[in-house]
């Protein structure tokens, strides 16, 4: 904090990532661009992903990510978009 001219008395988390990185423009930008099939494939892999974390299920993590991941890249929303951003349940659909 020094190096950077921060001053002391300034909280951790004004200045803290959470990845490390600087934070990237506003996910919720890309928040209802899918066709609504496509958000269904994303909202049921989503609901699917949850449980398979809940269950430890590694081999099928990877399976309902890489649905979700598809979909994402059809409409070209970075990786590092959070899942939660995405599914429609966050939105009140």
């Amino acid at each position: 904090m020094q190096r950077d001219n921060i001053p002391q008395n300034t909280p951790f988390n004004a200045i803290a990532t959470t990845s490390g990185y600087a934070p990237r423009e506003n996910v919720r930008e890309y928040q209802g661009r899918f066709s609504p099939d496509d958000q269904k494939k994303f909202d049921k892999a989503y609901e699917k992903w949850q449980k398979d974390r809940a269950k430890n299920d590694r081999d099928d993590l990877a399976k309902d990510e890489g649905k979700m991941q598809e979909v994402m890249a059809k409409y070209n929303v970075p990786r590092d978009v959070p899942y939660d951003v995405l599914v429609s349940g966050n939105r009140g659909y």
